[in-house]
């Protein structure tokens, strides 16, 4: 034993000049350590030697950039080396043995799905890494290694969605790698137009070739500003017998959109600035739509799409303030829903609200943020997952925070 524990410490020190994980607390304190796992309800983590834990309910995020999670369990450290030396089935009888005492090993059942992959029981590896996530459903490396399974077993939507949820949580070029494997090609040359520009009450070709290169040049900023694009084209059907005023909507729905956006243009020989905003607005509908599949708030639908056609990001501010103030904000759950069944005195404010709440993601998190949070959505998470993953705020943790921004905004 006295002659392994120098190899054990040059192991550690070799892992700890590889990378070390960043822990994040809720409180906004950052922790540096040389490896960081969860093991039930605590956090645990080794730095300079020595193990700690504190409560998982305090930390907000971590990014783990180290390898396996420590053990000091024997059995599952001879099925690592049994792994590393491609003995799979000596593999799997040490690391069943370290289960039989702990079930809940995310060390072991993350061993025990690689060992069941490395001698081709795909199956087996599956079971292994679902127990896992049961254990801890925001682990890295148990989506990843589900990822794996579904992919030996043929399933590459299957895989490709656990991926994307894994690099959701750490950024791992392996796994990058593997999603780019199972992930249907891009296309590029082959790609057909983005748009389909219809005509209902009369063709006016001038006016369609105009709103066909807004949208162009909008549709190429916000693919690079969301990070993806609609895989199908988008049709737009310019209403040349309708006025935006005779729509029989309020102003802010002027622009209707179920999948094709429709805009009244009687009159106009070139867009008004009017137009230019309903097509911006109604463009971002259908990118966000074309991503999450319709899994997707209409409060965050809606205030992306205010977001990118343009103006002042905290032009609602000053707004909500003194709602906020007098705790009359609606909760952004009850705003989920379509804003259809609103009144006409109700839906400014829901749009309002919309467009603060994702003017402070943007705040806060960056504009990619709001890309992580509809990539979330668009992987099929429910949103109160989809938050977590993406932004590291629950609900209200993140209505909390918007509140009080709101609050010291009004100050100023």
């Amino acid at each position: 034993m006295r002659r392994r524990l120098p190899i054990l410490f040059a192991l550690l020190a070799c892992a700890a000049a590889l990378g070390a994980d960043t822990i994040t607390l809720k409180n906004g304190h950052v922790i540096t350590a040389d490896r960081a796992w969860y093991d039930g309800t605590q956090l645990m983590y080794e730095k300079n030697g020595a193990v700690f834990g504190l409560p998982r309910s305090l930390v907000q995020s971590i990014e783990q950039k180290s390898g396996p999670e420590p053990t000091t369990d024997p059995d599952i450290q001879k099925g690592r080396e049994r792994l590393h030396e491609k003995d799979y089935l000596g593999a799997v009888r040490y690391l069943k043995i370290a289960l039989l005492r702990d079930p809940r090993s995310l060390p072991a059942l993350h061993a025990l799905a690689e060992a069941y992959l490395g001698f081709g029981d795909a199956r087996s590896a599956k079971d292994a890494a679902d127990k896992a996530l049961r254990v801890d459903d925001r682990n890295a490396r148990s989506l990843e290694l589900l990822g794996d399974s579904l992919a030996a077993l043929g399933d590459r939507a299957g895989a490709e969605q656990n991926y994307r949820r894994s690099l959701l949580l750490k950024a791992d070029p392996d796994v990058q790698k593997k999603l780019g494997d199972v992930a249907p090609a891009p296309v590029t040359a082959t790609r057909g137009p983005e748009f389909r520009i219809k005509y209902d009450g009369g063709v006016n070709e001038p006016l369609g070739v105009v709103v066909l290169q807004v949208l162009t040049q909008a549709y190429t900023e916000y693919s690079g500003r969301l990070g993806f694009s609609p895989a199908d084209p988008v049709t737009v059907v310019l209403q040349t017998g309708m006025r935006l005023q005779e729509t029989g909507v309020p102003e802010w729905a002027e622009g209707l959109n179920d999948g094709t956006i429709r805009v009244p243009v009687q009159g106009l020989q070139t867009p008004n600035s009017r137009v230019l905003q309903v097509l911006r607005h109604e463009l971002a509908h259908s990118f966000v739509t074309a991503r999450t599949g319709g899994n997707c708030p209409t409060w965050l639908q809606e205030g992306i799409a205010q977001y990118l056609e343009g103006g002042d990001l905290g032009r609602e501010d000053a707004r909500l303030a003194p709602l906020a103030r007098e705790h009359r904000l609606h909760s952004l759950l009850t705003l989920e829903a379509p804003f259809q069944s609103l009144s006409e005195a109700e839906a400014p404010l829901a749009y309002a609200e919309s467009l603060s709440a994702v003017a402070h993601i943007v705040r806060r998190r960056g504009e990619p943020g709001v890309g992580r949070l509809v990539a979330a959505l668009g992987d099929r998470l429910p949103s109160e997952e989809a938050l977590p993953v993406a932004l590291a705020w629950s609900y209200p943790e993140f209505e909390k925070d918007w509140e009080t921004y709101l609050l010291t905004a009004d100050r100023k």
